[in-house]
């Protein structure tokens, strides 16, 4: 059986621990759009660009923590 992949939105909310409502303020988008954005409809290119761009971001910070607390373990040696 194929396995379907997590909707983008929801991949979002779940990295950032946001609440759609959270998020339709942070993008300054209103909650029906987000929802429909949720329930995989009618989702435009350049808001999937958007929230792919926050998740490669999120992957990011969380790299650079860890790069930090490498850095920081070095420097107790």
């Amino acid at each position: 059986m194929e396995e379907r992949e997590e909707n983008l939105v929801k991949r979002v909310c779940k990295e950032y621990d946001l609440t759609a409502n959270q998020l339709s303020e942070k993008l300054d988008i209103p909650r029906g759009t987000i929802g429909r954005w949720m329930s995989g409809k009618d989702l435009p290119r350049t808001a999937e660009l958007l929230l792919n761009f926050m998740l490669e971001n999120r992957r990011l910070e969380k790299k650079l923590e860890t790069f930090k607390m490498f850095k920081n373990a070095l420097n107790e040696l």
